[in-house]
Order: structure tokens, then sequence, then C-alpha cells
């Protein structure tokens, strides 16, 4: 290898005569560098040395010369390393390499006891490293313009620089930093790494179809590849990690990326942002931005985070840490022309992508905005908000679809324990169809307003925003009817765990109702029990609200229990009560004068329906898989309707008696306009009531057919019809199977139907069957009337 020394013609300042601020540099805290000290310092930096000194080519060949206030270094080989006494650039004064091509790298290290001042300018046709323990500062005139660079407090050994193996290890001196006031260029896809213990942005940093790196970590290796760099990682933490950016970081259709790998921060910051961060897309999508913050400390975003796209799709925005907080007033956007893109704070969807980090704990201030919205054609995008330990969510969200055409994105915040949710999303879409918003914490109550709850969605930022503002998870009602108003579905789900003694129980304390709006959708989804307070209505008043249930999502055995006077009124959209999974048990309870209404109402409940004076109808179908229980009193209802069939499938028995003989009794209805039918496959049928007429039992079809049949294996009573009136347009079924009861058992029944009557009973263990007395087995009827207009009588 050839070596050389540089040539000057100019001044080079005297290294003993530093000035006061890079004696400082390498000692300065990080506290006074990024608070101002620097400023203050400025006007003593005319005495630092106008351009490099001690110039030493150790590795490759080429050579340095001095013209006047401008140093060339002319770089003969792909790879060449140069030690440096110093390597300053004063203002007015330029360094320029000139390299074999855009793939050539040339290592600058400095051997001195200073940092290194870049004031003036710095222009390369390649790839240029400045490493100096003591710091590296561009200083506001700084202007550099070059194919990719490196500034770093860490070293590299000439070895393996020449062999293009770029990790950077080792600590820089105590206090070292890596600062850039000024502004950072690179042609198109070039690259910007700044590295070290801490690193600090207020300038400008411009990588067009590239990436910056600002990079806080024990090593940084970098995988460079035909002038780019293709990756890096950043490994091992350091004590006080910081990266910092203030200022503007412009990465068009490129990626940057913001990593401190920090030991024992607790709570103090590693990664801040509170200036801008770009990585727009302008042919395409969107770039990429990426704040790591590694496994201590905190992650702070109080400025803005742009991943947009005018022409394509939005980009992606992600941020890693151990806690993260989205300040008020930040904006995080991965905005698109033809679809929104994704944006990921704390963790995956469900905190299940195994490439983002799962933070502890994320908080996001009433102010904060994430956007993933399509501006004109397509879908909404992704954002999550993602947390192990606790989400406050305060922020609004939003996910639209697309002006012209496009359904709205996905949004989820959720913690895999405490989640707080008071804030605003919006995943509607003007020309398609709403998006969805997923709450997923272990238990949680949703609340109404108020100081008990526990939630103020007022809270003023404070320093102890990483603890929980209330004991369990809770989610404002208002936030959930707002979404629904736009459109949005919303899915709130728990995910039970052992460890903190949760089980995954949802409870509804608060009324939620559509107001506004077209169609949308709520689903209830527990890993164990539903239940709701006493007086609770859900529903719609504005467009349809279809409603899901789904308990025991991973237990056995779960329930969903209505507290008393519970009203669901959907407006005509679909409710569904049923098991989370298949392989789960699950049952319904209405504890006392509860009402569902809805368009189709499916109840498939393997442990049963039961209750007092409930009430369940269905402007269309209504179906029950599950055995029924209900009792009645006290001139109440106990009523199933349906303006389409009703059908009681029950692997069991169906009871429903009103059995109390004052106060005017109680009153079972039973009516599908289309059709009744009622089947125990495996149990009795009992239909009681203590009064005739209107305060009995009545089940009709205005225009279909009613059948009732049962089987039951014991000595029980297969069919009993007390004080009941069955009426309906297209015939009467009643079929009753016992092995040694009465098969079917009727007093004070009156039929009427337009169609045919069918009474049998069976009884198994009889050789014959048929119409006896009250001690045969077969059917019997006592003080009951049969009329058929148009059909025939069959007993």
């Amino acid at each position: 290898a050839g070596a050389g020394k540089e040539k000057s013609t100019g001044h080079l300042a005297d290294l003993t005569a530093l000035s006061p601020f890079r004696k400082l540099l390498g000692t300065l805290t990080p506290v006074a560098l990024l608070t101002g000290l620097i400023a203050g310092l400025l006007p003593a930096m005319a005495l630092a040395a106008d351009l490099p000194t001690g110039g030493q080519i150790v590795g490759g060949q080429g050579s340095i010369s001095t013209s006047g206030n401008q140093m060339t270094i002319h770089q003969q080989t792909q790879n060449m390393a140069t030690n440096w006494h110093s390597f300053d650039i004063g203002k007015n004064n330029t360094v320029q390499f000139v390299q074999p091509n855009s793939s050539s790298v040339a290592l600058n290290r400095v051997t001195g006891a200073s940092g290194s001042q870049i004031m003036g300018t710095l222009k390369a046709n390649g790839q240029v490293f400045i490493l100096n323990p003591n710091g590296v500062l561009f200083g506001k005139n700084a202007r550099v313009d070059v194919g990719g660079l490196v500034a770093s407090t860490k070293n590299i050994s000439t070895t393996d620089f020449m062999k293009g193996q770029y990790t950077l290890s080792g600590s820089g001196n105590p206090g070292a930093q890596v600062v850039n006031q000024g502004s950072l260029t690179t042609s198109k896809g070039g690259y910007i790494v700044l590295a070290g213990e801490r690193v600090s942005n207020s300038g400008t940093v411009t990588t067009p179809s590239g990436k910056t790196i600002l990079a806080a970590g024990k090593t940084v290796t970098l995988q460079l590849d035909n002038g780019g760099l293709t990756s890096v990682s950043v490994n091992g933490s350091v004590v006080n990690a910081l990266v910092e950016n203030q200022g503007l970081i412009s990465a068009t259709n490129g990626q940057v990326y913001l990593t401190a790998k920090g030991q024992d921060m607790l709570l103090n910051t590693v990664v801040n942002n509170s200036g801008t961060v770009e990585a727009k897309g302008l042919a395409n999508r969107g770039g990429e931005i990426v704040l790591n913050g590694g496994d201590s400390g905190v992650v702070s975003q109080s400025g803005h985070l742009l991943a947009d796209s005018q022409t394509g799709q939005g980009g992606k925005i992600t941020l890693e840490g151990q806690n993260i907080h989205l300040a008020g007033g930040s904006l995080t956007t991965a905005t698109g022309k033809t679809g929104g893109g994704e944006v990921y704070v704390g963790g995956g969807w469900q905190g299940q992508d195994s490439h983002i980090k799962n933070a502890s704990k994320v908080v996001m201030d009433k102010t904060a905005t994430v956007d993933v919205s399509a501006t004109e054609n397509g879908n909404g995008g992704t954002a999550v908000l993602w947390s192990d330990d606790y989400t406050n969510f305060r922020g609004t969200v939003l996910a639209k679809g697309g002006a012209k055409s496009g359904d709205g994105g996905r949004v989820e915040t959720s913690s895999h324990r405490n989640l707080q949710a008071s804030g605003a999303v919006d995943a509607s879409a003007r020309a398609g169809h709403g998006g969805e918003w997923l709450l997923d914490p272990t238990d949680v109550t949703i609340v109404g307003a108020g100081a008990d709850t526990g939630i103020d969605s007022a809270t003023a930022d404070g320093t102890d925003i990483f603890t929980p503002t209330a004991s369990g998870g809770q989610i404002l009602n208002s936030s959930i009817v707002n979404q629904l108003n736009a459109g949005t579905s919303v899915t709130v789900k728990t995910s039970g765990t052992d460890t903190d003694g949760e089980t995954g129980n949802i409870t509804v304390n608060a009324n939620i109702i559509k107001t506004a709006g077209t169609d949308a959708k709520l689903t209830l989804l527990a890993d164990n029990n539903i239940s709701t307070g006493d007086n609770v209505s859900i529903g719609a008043t504005t467009g349809k609200l279809n409603l899901d249930l789904l308990a025991g999502n991973t237990t056995n055995n779960a329930s969903i229990s209505l507290g008393k006077f519970i009203n669901i009124s959907l407006n005509g959209g679909d409710l569904l009560a049923d098991a989370g999974n298949s392989a789960s048990g699950v049952s319904l309870t209405f504890m006392n004068n509860g009402k569902i209404k809805g368009g189709n109402v499916t109840l498939n409940l393997s442990r049963g329906l039961g209750g007092y004076a409930y009430n369940v109808n269905a402007d269309n179908d209504l179906t029950i898989n599950g055995s029924v229980t209900g009792s009645t009193g006290w001139g109440a209802v106990l009523g199933f309707t349906a303006g389409g069939k009703l059908a009681m499938n029950s692997p069991g028995s169906i009871s429903l008696q009103a059995n109390d003989p004052g106060n005017g009794g109680g009153r079972v209805l039973i009516s599908g306009d289309k059709g009744v039918t009622l089947n125990a496959a495996a149990g009795t049928v009992t239909l009681n009531a203590a009064k005739a007429a209107t305060n009995g039992v009545n089940i009709t079809s205005g225009n279909g057919a009613v059948s009732i049949t049962n089987m039951v294996q014991d000595g029980s009573n297969g069919m009993t019809l007390t004080n009941a009136n069955i009426s309906s347009k297209d015939g009467i079924v009643l079929n009753g199977t016992t092995f040694w009861g009465q098969a079917v058992v009727m007093s004070g029944v009156n039929l009427t139907t337009g169609g045919d009557v069918d009474i049998t009973g069976l009884a198994k263990n009889l050789t014959t069957g048929g119409l006896g007395a009250a001690s045969s087995s077969g059917v019997q009827l006592s003080g009951s009337n049969i009329s058929s207009t148009g059909g025939n009588i069959t007993l």
C-alpha cells in the first residue's frame, strides 16, 4: 500500500493552541451540550484549525494537497485509510475527496486529543468516514455534500476497514458526542450515519432515496454495497445513551433510523424526536422511519414523523422501546394517495409481530395524532398502540378510507394488561365500508365519564406519565360511541393471564348508543365472561348496530350475564351471542326484565339461555340453539318474537313458565310470523301458565306453522302444555316422546289453525300409544279445544 502526507500551501493551525470549545468537546456534559452551551461557545470556534492536520495514509493509496483554504484528498484505491492528528474544517474552508467512484470509501481516523469541528464545506463523490473518540461537531455553517458519510466517536481497525468489514466499536472519551447543527446532504441513494454514545441533530440531514442513521450503542455494524448502505445493526448497551433530533431529517423515498441502546436508563430518555423526520414518497410508496430505544429507557416523540406519499401508498413508521411517549402536539403520519401506510407504536398487531419489540408501557397524550389514512383512493392503513403492561390512549388515531374510493383501515389500541382508552379513532370511509378498532387488554370495564372511573381524558402531561391512571383496564364509552357513529367497527377483546389473577372478563357499566352515521359493528370478545351492569342500554338510533357477544374464547363454561333492565335495541342490526371458539361452552342469563331487539338474532348457547321476565325479539329470524328456561309472573311477559322464523333447538329441555297465580299471572309469548319450531332433542318441553287466556302461554304464527317436538329417555312427561293458546295459519304439530312418562299432556289448551293438526304421543316402553286417560303414556287432554278451519285433525 502506498502512503502519503498532506502538502500544505495554506495555514494549518497549531494543535497546541486549541480553542476553549475544542478542549471542552471531549468533556462537555450531555445536558450542557444539548441545552445551549454550544451556542454560547460558538464565537471561540474561530480559533480552531482551518483544515485537517497531520494526515498519514495507512491503508490504500492516495495523496493529500492543500491550496489556500482548500484541501484536496485524491483517493486512488477503492478503500483508503488515513490517520489525522486533527480533522477540522474552518468556516469558508473546504475539504474535497476525489475518489475513483461512488463506491469508494475513505476512512479518516483522528488520533489527536481534540474533537473535530466541521464549520466549513466537505465534499466527496464517494463515501467518507470521520472517526474521532473526542467527538465530532458539524457547526451551523457546515455544508457537507457526499455520497455517504459516517461520523462517529467509535473506531475500526485498518485491517477490517480495508477488508470491507465495517464494524464500529469502542467507547469515545467521556462526554464525547456527535452533533450536527449544519447541513448534511448526500447524492441520491446515499447514506449518513452519526454514531456514538450520544448523538444529536439540530440541523438538516438530507439523504434522498437513501438512509439516515443516528445510533447510540456499543457496536454499530454497516453493510455497504455499490455506494449505498444496505443494512445496519446496533448492538450492546452503553451508559447514558441518547439519540436526539431537534432539526430536520429528510430521506425522501428512503429510510430513517434513530436507535439507542441504553444501560439501566429507567425513565431517562434514550431516543427523543422534537424535530421533523421525513421519509416521504414522491414516486410510489412512502419511506420508513424507525425509532428504537432498545431495552431500557424512554422513546419520546414530540415532533413530526412523516412517511406520507402524495402519489402512492403511505410508508411505515415503527417506535420500539421499553417505554414510549407520544407527546401532545406530536404528529406521526403515513398517509398515501392510493392507500394508508403503517404505524406501529410499542408492538405489532396484538403484540404478535416477532420483528417488533413489545413495549412495557405506551402513553399517547390527548393532542397527539397518528394518521394512516388514504387521502384519495384505497383503503386506510394499519395503526397499532401496544404494550405488555400499560397503555394510556388519549390521543387521536385516523385510518380513513380514500375520499373517492376505499374502505377504512385497522386501528388497535391495546395492552396485555392495563388499558386506559379515552382517545378518538376514525376509520371511516366516505366511499366504502368503515374500518376496525380493536381494544385488547386483560380484564376491562366500559365506563362513562366521571371522577369515579379513574380515567381523566384531560390529564396534563406529567413526570410520572407511565403510572396507570386507574387500577384496572377501562374504556370510555364515548370513545366507542364516537367511532361507531363514524361507521368504524369496534372490537373489545380480552386476553386473560394467570400471573396477575385477571381472567379476561369484559364488563359494560355504561350505555353504548350509536346516534349517527351508517351501519357499524360492535364486538365484545372475552377470554372468559361478559357481563353488564343494571339499567345499561346498548343499541342504535341512527343506522344499524350489529352486535356480537362472544365469551369463553380460551376458557370453558363461560357466561354472558345481562343485568337488570338491560336494553339491547339495535335498530335492525343483527345480534350474535356465542362462544369465542367452538370448543367452549357458554350460557346467557337475564337477571331481571331484560330486552333484546335486533334484525336477525342468533343465540348459540351450549350451556343454555335463562332468566326472569326477559324478551328476545327479532325483526327477521330468531334462532336459539341451546336449552331454554325462563319464568315470569306479576303480570310480566316472558317473550320470544320473530318477524320471520322462530326456532328453539335444544339438546336438552325447553321450559317456559308463568306460574304466579296472583296479580294477573304472568304471560309466555312465542311468535314467529313465518313459523315456530320448538325442538327438545333429548329433554322435555314444558309450557305452563297459572292462568289462561291472554295471561297464559300464547304461541302464534301468522303465516306459518307451529311445530313442538321432544324426546326424553326417562320417566318425565315428554311435553306439558298448560293454559296455552296455539294458533297458526299452516298447521300445528305436537310430537312428544317419552320412555315411561306421559308423552303429551295438555290442560286448558286451545289449538286453532287453518291447516292440519297432528298430535302424536309415543311411549317407547309400550307396544302402542294413543289417546288415553291421565294415567296412560300417550296423549292426555283435559279442558282443551282443537279447531282446524281447513285441514285434518290427527291424534
